[in-house]
């Protein structure tokens, strides 16, 4: 279903990349586990909801003026066909894509041309006979016509020469305005949403016995006082491990789970692991998996499985 409406969807090859990892490589009916990570119920509920919020394409007017609005990240590219009449700009079609490895190793110039390029080839058919303009948020691009070819790469020459066929009108974008192309070919923009109420939670943790106990109980852990962004708010956060987490207070616990399990009703070890990624408390995979069992909708759907009965033994004598 997200490959049929995958049109109407800006982020589709970005957002989708890291499911196709998993089954990239496994044949039809593979019983192999997959390895079901935090980043790929991310992604599922992202794509889950890209469909219930799919955007509304226009028409093409043949009277409105063409503008194609690119950008290229580490892990994808993409680009947004637009046009612009009566002074509302309109999407027409959306196009992004994965990187190959060795694409993914280009310079930021060589990223950004391939997404102008590819962008091209996709929507050659909206662009042939037309005039239009190209809108990169990589300043170089737009001198790009202008250098002299025994400073470009064969590739280069090949790729500029190809986009010179339509249009040589390539004006920058800052990236602040290219919010667009910024979220078709950046997955790191992808986060759970929070309801989790960080000044409440900053209180409780002043009256948790547990935290005040912790530096005493175990001199390994260490924990210091940090404000975080969006909220602003200091929280008593685990350093140790170079991955700051918020001490989760007791007070909370059971808020801090719900968030997160309700995202996806994912198993318990999956959620558990998703909720260490983010919080640290001492019970935390104890809370987890009580929490896990009382959930009504999980329960519902849980597979019953069938107790194996062992192999039967039949001694054979010799007559």
């Amino acid at each position: 279903m997200l490959n049929f409406y995958r049109r109407f969807i800006p982020n589709a090859a970005e957002i989708q990349s890291v499911l196709y990892d998993l089954v990239k490589g496994k044949k039809k009916r593979d019983k192999t586990t997959i390895d079901w990570s935090e980043a790929a119920v991310q992604a599922f509920q992202t794509c889950k909801n890209s469909i219930a919020q799919a955007a509304l394409l226009a028409h093409p007017n043949s009277e409105a003026k063409l503008s194609l609005v690119v950008d290229a990240s580490n892990t994808g590219i993409a680009g947004t066909l637009q046009q612009t009449y009566l002074k509302n700009t309109q999407p027409l079609a959306f196009f992004s894509r994965k990187l190959t490895p060795a694409e993914s190793r280009y310079s930021t110039y060589d990223r950004e041309l391939l997404a102008v390029y590819s962008s091209i080839k996709h929507f050659r058919h909206f662009l042939e006979g037309r005039d239009f303009i190209i809108y990169p948020d990589h300043k170089p691009l737009t001198f790009a016509f202008q250098q002299t070819g025994d400073k470009t790469s064969p590739r280069q020459q090949h790729r500029l020469e190809f986009i010179s066929q339509f249009s040589t009108d390539v004006r920058y974008i800052s990236d602040i305005q290219n919010i667009v192309a910024n979220a078709l070919s950046r997955i790191d923009e992808i986060g759970i949403p929070s309801e989790i109420d960080y000044e409440e939670t900053a209180r409780a943790q002043t009256d948790d016995e547990e935290l005040l106990n912790l530096p005493g109980a175990n001199s390994n852990l260490v924990f210091k006082t940090i404000s975080l962004e969006p909220h602003g708010t200091p929280l008593h956060c685990y350093v140790s491990t170079g991955n700051i987490r918020p001490y989760g207070p007791k007070a909370f616990r059971t808020s801090i789970i719900n968030v997160i399990h309700s995202l996806s009703h994912s198993g318990a070890k999956a959620t558990a692991n998703a909720v260490k990624q983010r919080f640290v408390w001492t019970s935390l995979k104890k809370d987890y998996t009580e929490f896990w069992k009382r959930c009504i909708p999980c329960q519902k759907s849980k597979v019953s499985r069938h107790v194996k009965s062992s192999k039967l033994f039949i001694n054979f004598r010799k007559i």
